[in-house]
Order: C-alpha cells, then structure tokens, then sequence
C-alpha cells in the first residue's frame, strides 16, 4: 500500500506535462518562424545573390551555403533556394553540391546559442522585440523587432520545455525507457522521425539539449538523436525537388548522401566522439552535457564538411549513377518554369517567370508565324483552330500573371518592385500579341475567302514576317539575341516602308485592304516587341 502511494506521488503530472512541452515546443517553432522570417526580409534577397555569387568554386560555395545558413537559420531554407537554383539553371550541380554541404556546417550556430544558459533573457528580448516591431514604423526596425522577440520565443519556448520534463528525470518508468533506447541506431532514427515530423532540425537540436541539461538523455544517446536531427532535414529537400527536373532531384539526392552517410559513419565513430567531447569539457553534470552535445554536433559537421568536399568528384558521379538521364520519351510535352515552392522567395520567383515568359514567348511566335502563313498561302487555317490556340496562349498568360501577383508579396526592395512591373508589362504584350495575330489574320482571311483577292507581295510579306517574328523573340531572350534585334530593326522598317509604297500603286482594292491589313498587324507586333525591348534590361533576360 505505501508503496503504490509513494509510485503515484512521484508520478508527474501527464496533463500539465504534455501541455508544457506542447507549448514549449509551439513557442519555440513560432519564435524560430519570425526569426527565420524577419531575417530573410532584412537580408534574404541578399543572402540569394550571395549563393549566385559566391559558389564559384567547392571552398567558396561551402562558406556561403554556411553563412546562409547561419543568417537564415534554416538549413532546409538554404536547400531550398538551392534546389530552386538548380532548377532555374542558375546554379551547376558541383556549385550546389558543395553549398548543400557547408549548409550543415551553418546549423551550428543554431546549437551552439541553444547551448548556451541565457533562457533568462527570453521575456527581456521578447519585450524589446515588442516594442520595435509593435511601435516603430520603420521597415528595418520593425523586421529587427519582429526578430528579436522570435528569439526571444525561442528561448521561452526552450525555458518551457525543460520545466515541464524536469519531473521526468525522477520517474523511473520514464528512465527505464531511456536507457533501453540506448541503442545509437535506435536513437538516430528517433531523431530522423522527429525532425521530418516537426520540418526543424534546430527544434529537434533545442529538445535534445534541454533533455540533456536535465539528465533525462545521457550523452551518446543524445548526439544520436542530433546526428538523426541531419537525416530527417532530408524530407525537405527531396518535397522542393519534386517535379523540378533531374538536375534539381540530383541536388536532393545529395543532401540525403551527404546527412545519411554523414551520420551512420559517426554511430559507427560514437564512442571515439563521446570520448572527445567529455575530454573537451572536462566536467560530467547535466548542464555540461548540454554544451557537449552542441559541441558534438560542431565536431561532426565541421569534419563532415571537409570530407565530402574532397570527395566531391565522386559524390557527384555517385548521384549521377543513382538518378540516370530522363529518355526523351519521358519527358513532358507541357513544359513550365513557374515554380509554387519558391513564390515566396523573390529572386527564384521572378527567375522562375522569366524563364516562363521566354518559354510562352517561343509559343506566341509560333502561333504568328504559322498564322501569318496560312493566311497569305493557299489554305489559311479555320477559325476554330486559331481561337482555340488562342485562348490556350492567353490561359498562359493569365497563368503568369497570377504568378507573379503572388510573388509581389515576397518583394523587399524597389529594385525587385520595379523588375516585376517590367515582367508584368512584358507578359501583358504578349497577351496583346496574340490578340493582334488572332484577329488580324482571321480577318485577312475571310476577306481573301470573299474576295478573291490575290496576293501579290506574298514572298516579301513573308520576309518581313519572318523578321517581326525574330525580333518578337529577342525581345524576350539573351542580351546577344537583344543587341542583334536592334541592328536588325533598320533592314525591318526600310522593307515596311518600300512594301507600303508598293501597295500604294496598286489598282486591286481587295489585294490592297489584304496587304494592308496584314501590314498593319506586323506593325503591331513589332511595336509590341520594341516596347518588350525598351522594358526588359540585361539582369531581366532569361
């Protein structure tokens, strides 16, 4: 009988418990969210040129997908811009592989600060954080603000935790479970399932730290549990490469390579790293065992990153044998470049609706040069086919639109501002193009069908076609293609102007309003693809 009072006394409270560390862990994903936002507001357009830029060569594109990552304080963020690159043909797979791999070393800024005693500062920096982000109207200051109280959440949520689990170092039941879950293999998966669960390896890090501070975890269970934290962040990765290309999938499946052998090799290495760690510190309390475990995840991150980058080469070629080279077969006639994962990233967003911009462009061109064939030939196209086209282009450009209204919500700068209204005024052309050619070469059509009309100037008609149609497609293309369409524009205007004086001196009416007509819709086009040339500068070409 005393015996079952004293089991039932020493028993925590379960209701209270769940809810603290439900809380806990819910202050602490929401401080990591504003911190993650507000950073990316102040300096994640930056931190994107930076990846770009930066990822010239292994060493480079390891340091800046570290120092990404530091700033971000999100690893899967950095992996993401990257998959996002990849896909947008600005980055090369070597370039991401080696940002992918210094990402990881970036992590351990997160857990170093999580490791360290300051949960008391947590209510000061929530009300400093308050007061900016609540009561300064500067866009710096609030962003600042809104970052300071996210860390200060983050420590909160941390303080949280630890209060409601600190029963738990005195529960028996609780400490037989946690020694029969020794087993490192055992713990790495734990921290897998909860990392992919909870999308925050930093969330799984700040759990494990707090465990270890209060002794519910020993040492080497808890830089499993870490080492697993790397594995489950590979979730992520994979979800942003998912029908992104087999570049972008390659980019992935590094990610999962470099965090899933990373990690088994260490479990293998486990007692030789704890062995360091304890030598390192030099003290044995439950407080020291939380500095050690965030010391164990430097170590293992730091060695990693240098290993995988000498073996680079054969990392590369081993992803490349595992994702083989689509058949043509396979490949999707309904190719788009507009991107859903990265609408809230301004500088992939915008890359994403170039690139889209150009594809529909090709297609516009298409549909004018086909049109404007069949409507000075023998057998002009019939109306159903040029308006269901039609109305198929104009759906694409709609869809662009969209896109790019969503992606308005993630431009920071005026810089950015200013490059999506010169995209929104592009596809806006488009749209009016292919309005132009439907309209104009229907109606040439059915007055040539009523009238008999020849068509005299056909060859030079079609020359000029041939013309607009290039420059239409500059417009929306390389800088080279670009320079070329201006010098190509005098040759163009001096065949618009002796067509029309042709046609002046011309006594067959019918021939006459045909030509003109369609002289005018080439006109038209190629004013749209000056006004498309005037718009787009040299950063803005696909």
């Amino acid at each position: 009988m005393t015996d079952t009072v004293m089991a039932s006394a020493d028993a925590p409270d379960w209701l209270l418990l769940t809810l603290g560390l439900l809380g806990g862990l819910a202050l602490f994903l929401i401080g990591m969210s504003l911190l993650t936002d507000s950073l990316k507001a102040l300096a994640g357009h930056r931190m994107e040129r930076l990846l770009r830029t930066l990822a010239g060569n292994r060493v480079t594109g390891a340091l800046t997908g570290a120092v990404t990552t530091a700033v971000l304080q999100s690893s899967s963020v950095t992996t993401v811009l990257t998959v996002g690159f990849v896909a947008a043909e600005l980055l090369v797979l070597t370039q991401a592989a080696a940002i992918i791999i210094g990402a990881n070393l970036g992590t351990t800024v997160t857990a170093q600060i999580i490791a360290l005693e300051i949960s008391g500062l947590s209510l000061f920096l929530l009300a400093i954080g308050a007061v900016l982000w609540l009561f300064t109207s500067r866009g710096t200051l609030q962003q600042s603000g809104r970052g300071i109280a996210g860390l200060g959440m983050v420590f909160l949520g941390l303080q949280v935790m630890g209060e409601a689990m600190s029963p738990l170092a005195s529960y028996p039941p609780v400490l037989d479970i946690l020694q029969s879950a020794g087993n490192p293999f055992l713990a790495l998966l734990v921290g897998a399932a909860l990392t992919a669960l909870i999308q925050s390896s930093s969330a799984t890090t700040g759990i494990v730290i707090t465990m270890a501070a209060t002794g519910l975890v020993d040492l080497p269970t808890a830089i499993a549990i870490v080492l697993g934290a790397n594995i489950g962040t590979c979730v992520t990765a994979l979800l942003a490469a998912i029908g992104k290309g087999r570049e972008a999938l390659r980019t992935a499946m590094i990610h999962v390579l470099v965090n899933v052998l990373g990690a088994l090799a260490w479990v293998i290495l486990l007692p030789v790293l704890t062995t360091l760690v304890e030598a390192l510190s030099g003290d044995t309390s439950p407080v020291a065992t939380a500095r050690e475990v965030a010391n164990a995840h430097t170590i293992f991150n730091v060695v990693n990153t240098v290993v995988f980058l000498l073996l680079l080469t054969p990392l590369i070629a081993l992803t490349r044998f595992l994702i083989r080279p689509q058949r043509d077969t396979d490949v999707e006639p309904t190719k788009t470049f507009l991107d859903p994962d990265v609408v809230t990233t301004a500088t992939l967003g915008l890359t994403s609706a170039r690139k889209e911009l150009h594809h529909l462009a090709e297609s516009v061109r298409d549909f004018f040069a086909a049109s404007f064939v069949a409507a000075i030939g023998p057998l002009p196209r019939s109306d159903i086919d040029i308006e269901k086209e039609k109305n198929s282009l104009l759906e694409r450009q709609r869809r662009v639109v969209r896109y790019l209204s969503e992606v308005s919500h993630a431009t920071h700068d005026t810089e950015q501002a200013n490059e999506l209204l010169d995209l929104l005024s592009a596809t806006d052309e488009l749209g009016h193009v292919t309005d132009y050619v439907s309209s104009g070469v229907r109606r040439a059509a059915r007055r040539r069908q009523r009238t008999g009309a020849s068509m005299p100037h056909a060859p030079q008609l079609t020359d000029l076609s041939r013309l607009v149609g290039d420059e239409l497609l500059t417009a929306y293309s390389s800088v080279d293609a670009a320079d070329g369409a201006a010098e190509a524009t005098g040759p163009l205007e001096s065949l618009e102007q002796s067509l029309r004086q042709q046609l002046m001196r011309r006594s067959d009416v019918d021939s006459y309003v045909v030509e003109s007509d369609l002289l005018t819709l080439l006109a038209r086009v190629h004013t749209s693809a000056m006004r498309v040339q005037g718009k787009l500068t040299v950063d803005d070409m696909p």
